[in-house]
């Protein structure tokens, strides 16, 4: 008896030390950002999540430059921690602290540096200045080959794929040098007579815009994905399943390199209840990403309208941060709308964001609800408040009008150019005619002159392009009163190189 208690008081260590003590250390690679841009600094590449013993130390992690185009276009490599907050922000060192810095040697690092464990994770990032000289489109890597302990135990972490993502998306360099984001409503791709074809859409479209936010869905206070409510007494779901299917049909007849993004919205009380509980949020972020992974999207767009507290833009700070997670290996992008000098979003949002689009319209002044001077502001508060690069800034131009004064009456801009089509390009107001032929409010709009000349402004100050709310109210491309077609003569998709 004796001789076995011996034996097995032998045995039982090697075990332990073989299989792993319970609480061991415990390394996850996951790689939460797939869209970069050139000459930004401190852009995400890899987040690492370490759990172990509190006490237990890192003293080394060696990393490559996976399979980065071209090196050389890291500047700079940075190490930086986040304790036990998920998400990456810069803008406070209670948030992110840098650890430490260096280049590419021959396409591998090793930063020499101690991390101690706590009760909870320890999340570190690798992150990359890029520099001016990146191309487009040009592949964004990084893989962690080893985590070294103080007692020589060398670790390879573990790559964390988001569900239903067999082979990772390698992350890119924004492939054209500015955006123009339309926002199409699903009942208007066929048009309101549900008809077999879309109506405004065609293939011509695809190929000058750079995404499209196919804007049909919503959440559930449970964290569920819904549908947005399309009218018209047809089923939500099979509307916006059919837009969905032909806005792809029309993508890949022009074989466009736009990129689809899945917009939720109308979620103001649902998506207050669903990100205050970490359980909730969390669900809400896991259902959210395979909705968008499993119907092939690009991008997901979120426009809450509004987070009325810090406290509430902080929640989607950290949904944000739970959502990229669950998006691992996927390459899609994260954006927000936002009425920027209205309710207004805070750092721990903005920072993490892969852009943010600027709802730079419905105001109250008297001269127009979406004049230049708001325009230019919004692109100011994002750059000077939130210290957003400006290729992640895309400011918003509306397609529609406003009742002077209100917010309460609002007419397309095709509808409005029908009831005044002698207006000329430089004006952006009309009186508009009521049922019985007698002159009705005034409306504010923005004719194509004004519409060229922000264009224009963005393009010249280098900010990320325009969004546009609402695409289909424009008039066909064709037509020499669009808005559309003033906005492509100053911004557009680069043709492809043959």
């Amino acid at each position: 008896m004796y001789n076995t208690c011996v034996k097995w008081f032998l045995i039982i260590p090697l075990l332990f030390f073989q299989f792993g003590l319970l609480g061991a250390l415990e390394v996850e690679a996951r790689y939460t950002h797939g869209t970069f841009y050139k000459g930004v600094n401190q852009q995400p590449v890899l987040q690492l999540k370490l759990t172990g013993e509190p006490g237990e130390k890192v003293t080394s992690l060696s990393f490559t430059s996976g399979e980065t185009l071209s090196v050389s276009a890291i500047k700079t490599v940075r190490l930086g921690t986040t304790r036990g907050w998920n998400g990456f922000t810069i803008n406070t060192n209670k948030l992110i602290e840098q650890q430490a810095s260096g280049r590419f040697s021959k396409g591998k690092i090793n930063f020499k540096k101690e991390f101690v464990l706590g009760d909870g994770p320890l999340y570190l990032w690798l992150y990359y200045d890029i520099d001016k000289s990146a191309k487009y489109n040009a592949k964004i890597d990084a893989v962690c080959t080893a985590v070294e302990t103080a007692d020589g135990k060398v670790i390879t972490p573990e790559v964390v794929l988001a569900e239903g993502i067999k082979e990772r998306v390698i992350a890119r360099v924004y492939p054209f040098p500015y955006r123009i984001v339309p926002y199409y409503r699903p009942r208007w791709v066929k048009g309101w007579g549900n008809a077999e074809k879309a109506v405004h859409l065609t293939p011509a479209h695809f190929n000058l815009f750079t995404d499209i936010v196919h804007f049909a869905y919503s959440v559930t206070a449970d964290g569920n994905i819904s549908y947005q409510w399309a009218g018209g007494g047809i089923d939500d779901k099979t509307v916006a399943d059919g837009a969905l299917k032909e806005i792809k049909r029309l993508h890949a007849e022009a074989k466009s390199r736009a990129r689809l993004i899945a917009g939720f919205g109308h979620i103001d009380g649902p998506m207050t209840t669903a990100v205050a509980d970490p359980y909730t949020r969390r669900t809400l972020a896991h259902n959210m990403a395979q909705w968008a992974i499993t119907r092939g999207y690009q991008g997901i767009d979120i426009d809450w309208e509004y987070p009325d507290s810090w406290e509430q833009w902080t929640n989607l700070g950290y949904f944000i941060a739970d959502l990229r997670e669950e998006l691992s290996g996927s390459g899609i992008s994260i954006s927000i709308a936002a009425s920027v000098g209205y309710k207004v979003p805070n750092y721990w949002t903005t920072d993490q964001l892969d852009f943010i689009m600027t709802m730079s319209y419905d105001d109250l002044t008297p001269d127009n609800h979406a004049s230049m001077r708001l325009f230019q502001r919004d692109a100011g508060i994002c750059q000077n408040k939130f210290h957003m690069p400006k290729p992640k800034i895309v400011l918003g131009l509306p397609f529609y009008s406003n009742e002077q004064g209100k917010l309460t009456s609002q007419f397309g801009y095709a509808s409005v150019y029908g009831w005044n089509p002698r207006m000329k390009p430089d004006e952006n107001s009309c009186r508009l005619k009521k049922d019985d032929g007698s002159q009705g409010p005034m409306h504010t709009f923005n004719g194509p002159t004004l519409i060229s000349e922000k264009c224009r402004w963005a393009k010249d100050n280098k900010y990320g392009g325009v969004m546009i709310w609402a695409y289909e109210t424009d008039l066909p491309l064709k037509h020499k009163a669009s808005l559309s077609r003033a906005m492509y003569k100053i911004l557009r998709q680069p043709k492809k190189k043959e």
